[in-house]
C-alpha cells in the first residue's frame, strides 16, 4: 500500500464536506469515490468500473444486493394485496385501548418487525394507524414511536438487512487488511455498545408508559387529546402508495401477510443451522458460525414466493399481475443498490489510498478508548444527519473506527457499536433520511412536524 500522507483523508473528507452541503448522499459519496481515483493516480472512468465489478465480484455484496432486492419485491407484494389492511382491520374491530395501550402496541410491534427498515414503516404505520387514532394518540407520535424502532432495530440482530450488510462491510475490511477476526462475532460483541440505538428504543417505551411528552410533542399530544384533531391545520399528509382497487372476487386476509412472514423468519434459522452446521456445532455454535447473507437471501427468496402463492389462493392477482409487482418491487430498490455499490466503493478507495493507517499513525500516540468513542461517535452523528444516509457512514466509519480500536487495544466491537449508534442518529431524525420519510408516509403525518416533534427525543438520547 502506498502513503499519501494526509491526502488520504481527501476522499472521506470530500464525502462528507459535500454532505454537509449538498445534503445528498449518492453525489458526495461519488466524488469522494472520484477523489479517491485521481489521488491514487487511476483513470476515472476505468478506475470508477473497476470498482464497480471488484463490489460486483465480491460475494458478501451480492448476497446484500439479493436481500435488498427482495425486501423490495416483499413490500410491493404486501402493498398491493390488501394485506395490510386486512391485519388493520381485524386488530381495529376488536379492541378499544387507552392512549398508552395503543402506543406500547405501536413500539412492541416495530421491535418485533426487526428484519427490514423498508417494510417496518409501511407495516406498523398502517396496522397502527387506526388503533392509534381511535386512542387519539397524534399522528407526530406514531410518526415517532415507529421512525424510532424501524431505524434502530434492524442494527441490533445479525439476521436483518442491515445485520448483514454491516456483517460484509466489516469482513470485507478484515479481508483487505489480513485482520484475523470473525465479522459475525464482533458484530455481535457491538451490540451492548450501541447505546443510541438502544436508548432510543427504551425512550418510546419510557415515554409510552409514563406519557411524559415534553417540547413540539406535548403539544401535538394536548391537541389530539383535548381537541380530537391527530394532526394540526393545515398539515401536508401524504401516503406511501394509495391501494389499488383489488379485482372482483378477492378477499385477502391477514394470511397474506402472517404466511410470508413466517415462512421468512423459520427460513432465516433453517439457513444459519444448516450454513453453520448444527450437527457439528450445536445451536448456539451454529447460530454463531452460520452465513447470515445467504440464510437471509433464502428465507427472502423463499418469502416472495409464498406471498405469490397466498395472493393467487386468495384472488388478489393472478400470475401475470403477480409478475409486474415483482419487478416493481425490484425497480423500486435501484436507489438503495446505487447507495450499496458507492458505499463499497468509498470503502475501497479508502482502503487503497491508506486512511485508517494514516490516522492510526497520527493519532494512536493519544487517543484513549473514551476519546476515540466520544470523537467517532459525534463526527458519525453529523454525518449521518447531513447525508440522511446511516449505510454510507457505516462503510466510512467501520475500518477508520476498527484500525484505531486494534492500534490502541480497545475492544474491537464498542468501536463497531459506537460507528452503528452514531449512523442510527442521522438516519433516526434527520429529514432527508429515507425511513425518517417513509414513517411519515406511513403514519400519515406531516413530514416536517414528524422531523419537528422527533428532533428533541432524539437529541436527549444522543447527548
Amino acid at each position: 500500500m502506498d502513503n499519501y500522507g494526509i491526502l488520504s483523508l481527501a476522499p472521506a473528507l470530500i464525502a462528507v464536506i459535500l454532505a454537509f452541503i449538498t445534503r445528498e448522499a449518492l453525489f458526495s459519496i461519488l466524488c469522494g469515490v472520484l477523489v479517491g481515483l485521481l489521488i491514487t493516480g487511476q483513470d476515472l472512468l476505468f478506475g470508477f468500473t473497476g470498482l464497480i465489478q471488484s463490489a460486483l465480484g465480491n460475494a458478501d455484496y451480492i448476497w446484500v444486493i439479493g436481500i435488498e432486492v427482495f425486501i423490495g419485491i416483499m413490500v410491493a407484494f404486501f402493498q398491493k394485496s390488501g394485506a395490510i389492511e386486512a391485519v388493520a382491520n381485524k386488530l381495529n374491530e376488536k379492541l378499544h385501548i387507552t392512549p398508552r395501550i395503543a402506543q406500547i402496541m405501536g413500539a412492541a410491534l416495530g421491535i418485533l418487525v426487526f428484519f427490514s427498515d423498508y417494510f417496518s414503516p409501511l407495516f406498523v404505520g398502517n396496522v397502527m394507524r387506526p388503533i392509534t387514532d381511535k386512542a387519539k394518540v397524534s399522528r407526530e407520535k406514531l410518526a415517532y414511536i415507529v421512525d424510532s424502532t424501524t431505524a434502530a432495530v434492524p442494527t441490533l440482530f445479525p439476521i436483518s438487512a442491515w445485520g448483514a450488510y454491516i456483517i460484509g462491510l466489516i469482513a470485507t475490511f478484515y479481508t483487505s487488511t489480513g485482520y484475523n477476526g470473525n465479522p459475525q462475532v464482533d458484530f455481535a460483541a457491538g451490540i451492548p455498545y450501541q447505546y443510541y440505538t438502544i436508548g432510543s428504543i427504551l425512550m418510546v417505551l419510557i415515554i409510552a408508559v409514563t406519557g411524559w411528552d415534553y417540547g413540539p410533542m406535548k403539544k401535538a399530544e394536548d391537541r389530539a387529546l383535548l381537541t380530537g384533531k391527530l394532526f394540526r391545520d393545515g398539515a401536508e399528509i401524504r401516503r406511501e402508495v394509495e391501494q389499488e382497487e383489488l379485482p372482483e372476487g378477492a378477499k385477502p386476509s391477514i394470511w397474506n401477510m402472517l404466511v410470508p412472514v413466517i415462512v421468512l423468519l423459520v427460513f432465516i434459522f433453517v439457513g444459519l443451522f444448516y450454513t453453520g452446521d448444527i450437527k457439528t456445532n450445536g445451536i448456539f455454535g451454529a447460530l454463531a458460525n452460520g452465513s447470515s447473507l445467504r440464510a437471509l437471501d433464502t428465507a427472502f427468496i423463499l418469502a416472495s414466493i409464498s406471498a405469490i402463492i397466498m395472493g393467487m389462493i386468495t384472488k388478489v392477482w393472478n400470475f401475470k399481475k403477480a409478475l409486474s409487482t415483482f419487478i416493481e418491487g425490484c425497480t423500486g430498490m435501484m436507489e438503495v443498490l446505487m447507495i450499496l455499490m458507492l458505499a463499497w466503493g468509498i470503502g475501497s478507495i479508502c482502503s487503497a489510498c491508506g486512511t485508517s493507517t494514516w490516522i492510526v499513525s497520527t493519532c494512536e500516540s493519544f487517543l484513549t478508548p473514551t476519546s476515540m468513542c466520544a470523537i467517532i461517535f459525534i463526527a458519525a452523528c453529523l454525518t449521518s444527519f447531513s447525508t440522511g444516509s446511516s449505510w454510507s457512514v457505516f462503510a466510512i466509519f467501520i475500518p477508520i473506527a476498527v484500525s484505531l480500536a486494534i492500534s490502541i487495544g480497545a475492544p474491537v466491537g464498542m468501536a463497531i457499536g459506537v460507528v452503528l449508534s452514531g449512523g442510527i442518529f442521522g438516519d433516526h431524525c434527520s429529514p432527508i433520511s429515507d425511513t425518517t420519510v417513509m414513517s411519515s408516509m406511513g403514519s400519515s403525518c406531516d413530514h416536517i412536524d414528524h422531523v419537528r416533534t422527533q428532533l428533541p427525543y432524539a437529541l436527549t438520547v444522543a447527548g
